[in-house]
């Protein structure tokens, strides 16, 4: 039995609606940081000449189908804080290249899966299941758990895509290239972003380049206030820590999907959730919940940790990522929390800091 301070010793429940794909190829999750030393990598930059073996690494394992480097929505919101064009390009030709725009979905969504996946088990199936989708995908907008794809709408918005292609000039052949010519040119522009010269244009028809930071922004804060709460009664950080977290986490992460689960189901919380020590292994046994929650709770440990943002899009990024990739390369801090935690063995993931140790583990 738990004291609230550390994990219930549980097997993870995993939802059966996100399908992954089958290994291999290995799936291998790279932060921002290591993006941007093999963009200058390939950019010819004198300070990314030591990781050129890992950048040769990376596009041999890519082009031989041995490893996917797929991106996620933390990336996008990380690169749209780079005010410098110059960087952002540098970064979509690397991406492009060892990446090609394959992407994981967004913690978010996976939450949803893994919500239901737990009420199935508690209660049982949904009368309204939701729909099974890839854990990995292709574009910006399947990053962010949307369709993405374009389509032709009549003047009253139908989709006419089917018509306007039957029809094009061309032949369906062109109009079929000509729209995934749009589409990958979204994605370039998703990551390179406005040169300095188109912005004033941009912002004058509402483009707001801190709208995701702002989001981050105050989801770091609510992580300061809980600090001042902790020290205003230390005795938490050295008991039920991980229950304050947890509770939190249901509360601002994902109470709307979990109401909304039961309420298909036709029952309450406090039916389903009757006694603590099973309550806590249940959410203990969400995969993306357990690496979040296991990581704030560290955080949180240390009364002298300052949140920032970026801690924000790193417990996002590793929700998504040690859960369902085999190799995920992140800053020396979150990798030693991860591995620290035990979350690294219990989900069976390689999780390292140093681009220079990648090589070794793609063979």
């Amino acid at each position: 039995m738990t004291d609230g301070s550390d994990r219930v010793d549980v097997p993870y429940t995993w939802a059966q609606t996100l399908r992954v794909p089958i290994r291999p190829p290995k799936l291998v999750y790279l932060d921002l940081n290591h993006w941007i030393e093999l963009a200058k990598t390939l950019s010819g930059h004198p300070d990314g000449r030591s990781h050129a073996p890992a950048l040769a690494a990376c596009t041999d394992a890519a082009a031989q189908g041995r490893a996917v480097f797929p991106i996620s929505d933390s990336i996008y919101g990380e690169i749209s804080k780079i005010r410098q064009y110059r960087r952002r390009r540098d970064l979509r030709l690397v991406i492009e290249e060892v990446s090609r725009f394959k992407v994981v979905t967004s913690r978010s969504v996976i939450s949803v899966h893994e919500v239901e996946a737990l009420l199935d088990r508690l209660v049982g199936p949904n009368p309204h299941p939701i729909n099974s989708m890839d854990y990995l995908d292709w574009g910006v907008a399947r990053a962010f758990g949307m369709a993405g794809g374009f389509q032709v709408k009549s003047a009253t918005g139908d989709d006419i895509t089917d018509e306007v292609r039957s029809k094009h000039p061309a032949g369906p052949e062109a109009f079929d290239l000509r729209l995934a010519q749009a589409e990958l040119e979204l994605n370039r522009k998703t990551i390179e972003g406005p040169r300095l010269d188109e912005e004033p244009e941009l912002r004058e028809s509402g483009w707001n380049p801190r709208a995701a930071l702002e989001v981050s922004e105050r989801r770091a804060a609510q992580e300061v206030e809980q600090v001042s709460r902790f020290d205003d009664d230390p005795r938490w950080r050295r008991g039920r820590i991980r229950d304050v977290v947890a509770a939190r986490e249901v509360l601002i992460e994902i109470n709307e999907t979990l109401q909304r689960g039961l309420s298909e189901r036709g029952v309450k919380a406090e039916e389903v959730f009757t006694r603590v020590e099973e309550t806590r292994g249940a959410f203990d046994s969400m995969p993306s919940f357990d690496v979040a929650v296991t990581l704030k709770t560290e955080l949180h440990r240390d009364p002298q940790h300052r949140w920032t943002t970026n801690d924000v899009h790193d417990i996002d990024a590793l929700g998504s990522t040690v859960p369902y990739c085999d190799i995920v390369v992140t800053d020396k801090a979150m990798a030693s929390h991860v591995n620290h935690a035990g979350l690294a063995e219990r989900l069976d993931a390689v999780v390292i800091s140093p681009l220079a140790d990648l090589p070794a583990h793609l063979e």
